[in-house]
Protein backbone atom coordinates (compact mmCIF):
# COMPACT_ATOMS: atom_id res chain seq x y z
CA UNK A 1 0.00 0.00 0.00
CA UNK A 2 0.70 3.42 -0.54
CA UNK A 3 -0.28 7.20 1.01
CA UNK A 4 1.44 9.97 0.29
CA UNK A 5 2.78 12.74 3.14
CA UNK A 6 4.16 15.84 2.78
CA UNK A 7 4.58 16.94 -0.98
CA UNK A 8 6.64 14.34 -2.54
CA UNK A 9 6.61 11.74 0.90
CA UNK A 10 5.57 8.18 0.55
CA UNK A 11 4.89 5.75 3.05
CA UNK A 12 5.02 2.55 1.42
CA UNK A 13 3.95 -0.57 3.21
CA UNK A 14 4.15 -4.19 2.38
CA UNK A 15 3.01 -7.36 4.57
CA UNK A 16 4.97 -10.79 3.99
CA UNK A 17 4.05 -14.21 5.28
CA UNK A 18 7.43 -14.98 5.76
CA UNK A 19 10.12 -13.08 7.31
CA UNK A 20 13.18 -13.73 5.18
CA UNK A 21 10.81 -12.75 2.70
CA UNK A 22 10.68 -9.57 4.35
CA UNK A 23 14.24 -9.29 5.36
CA UNK A 24 15.15 -9.72 1.90
CA UNK A 25 12.97 -7.28 0.85
CA UNK A 26 14.27 -4.70 3.35
CA UNK A 27 17.65 -5.83 2.57
CA UNK A 28 16.85 -5.36 -1.46
CA UNK A 29 15.27 -1.64 -0.62
CA UNK A 30 18.83 -0.65 1.15
CA UNK A 31 20.82 -2.43 -1.54
CA UNK A 32 18.96 0.12 -4.27
CA UNK A 33 20.04 3.42 -2.22
CA UNK A 34 16.73 3.49 0.51
CA UNK A 35 18.51 4.58 3.92
CA UNK A 36 18.51 1.64 6.65
CA UNK A 37 16.55 4.54 8.98
CA UNK A 38 14.01 4.94 6.16
CA UNK A 39 12.93 1.19 6.59
CA UNK A 40 10.97 -0.84 9.55
CA UNK A 41 10.06 -4.30 9.82
CA UNK A 42 7.58 -4.81 12.65
CA UNK A 43 7.51 -8.79 13.01
CA UNK A 44 3.58 -10.48 13.61
CA UNK A 45 3.03 -12.88 16.87
CA UNK A 46 5.61 -15.76 16.91
CA UNK A 47 4.37 -19.43 18.36
CA UNK A 48 7.43 -19.23 21.13
CA UNK A 49 6.75 -15.52 21.81
CA UNK A 50 3.73 -14.12 24.42
CA UNK A 51 1.47 -12.26 21.92
CA UNK A 52 1.79 -8.18 20.98
CA UNK A 53 -0.93 -5.95 21.22
CA UNK A 54 -0.03 -5.02 17.59
CA UNK A 55 -3.70 -3.17 17.43
CA UNK A 56 -2.28 -0.63 19.97
CA UNK A 57 1.03 -0.08 18.08
CA UNK A 58 -0.66 0.57 15.14
CA UNK A 59 -3.23 2.59 16.95
CA UNK A 60 -0.78 5.04 17.60
CA UNK A 61 0.58 5.37 13.82
CA UNK A 62 -3.49 5.87 12.13
CA UNK A 63 -3.81 9.03 10.66
CA UNK A 64 0.41 9.38 10.48
CA UNK A 65 0.80 6.47 8.07
CA UNK A 66 -2.07 4.00 8.11
CA UNK A 67 -6.07 5.01 7.35
CA UNK A 68 -8.22 2.95 9.71
CA UNK A 69 -9.01 0.05 7.32
CA UNK A 70 -5.24 -0.17 6.92
CA UNK A 71 -4.22 0.05 10.85
CA UNK A 72 -6.95 -3.04 11.36
CA UNK A 73 -5.76 -5.59 8.11
CA UNK A 74 -2.55 -5.42 9.45
CA UNK A 75 -3.31 -5.82 13.21
CA UNK A 76 -5.30 -8.60 12.20
CA UNK A 77 -2.48 -9.81 9.80
CA UNK A 78 -0.25 -9.38 12.42
CA UNK A 79 -1.72 -11.74 15.50
CA UNK A 80 -1.72 -13.97 12.78
CA UNK A 81 2.24 -13.87 12.13
CA UNK A 82 3.93 -12.30 9.11
CA UNK A 83 5.97 -9.25 9.12
CA UNK A 84 5.21 -5.81 7.95
CA UNK A 85 7.59 -3.76 5.95
CA UNK A 86 7.31 0.04 6.43
CA UNK A 87 9.11 2.23 4.24
CA UNK A 88 9.65 6.05 3.85
CA UNK A 89 10.63 7.49 -0.05
CA UNK A 90 10.88 10.52 -1.65
CA UNK A 91 8.97 10.28 -5.49
CA UNK A 92 12.28 8.74 -7.17
CA UNK A 93 12.75 5.80 -4.19
CA UNK A 94 8.99 5.25 -4.52
CA UNK A 95 9.03 4.35 -7.91
CA UNK A 96 12.11 2.20 -6.87
CA UNK A 97 10.82 0.66 -3.70
CA UNK A 98 7.26 -0.78 -5.16
CA UNK A 99 8.61 -3.26 -7.73
CA UNK A 100 11.47 -4.55 -4.84
CA UNK A 101 8.55 -5.12 -2.24
CA UNK A 102 6.34 -6.67 -5.25
CA UNK A 103 9.21 -8.78 -6.56
CA UNK A 104 10.19 -9.95 -3.00
CA UNK A 105 6.52 -11.54 -2.33
CA UNK A 106 4.10 -9.31 -0.48
CA UNK A 107 1.02 -10.67 -0.35
CA UNK A 108 -2.61 -9.06 -0.87
CA UNK A 109 -4.36 -8.37 2.22
CA UNK A 110 -7.55 -7.72 0.52
CA UNK A 111 -7.55 -11.77 -1.05
CA UNK A 112 -7.09 -13.04 2.32
CA UNK A 113 -10.49 -11.27 3.69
Amino acid sequence: MSSEGKTGSYTLTAFFDDEYDAEAAAEALMDAGIPKDAVTMTPGNRPDTDPIDHLGFLDALTGIFFHEEQRAAYATALERGGTLVTVQVNEQQHNIALPILAEKGQIDLDERE
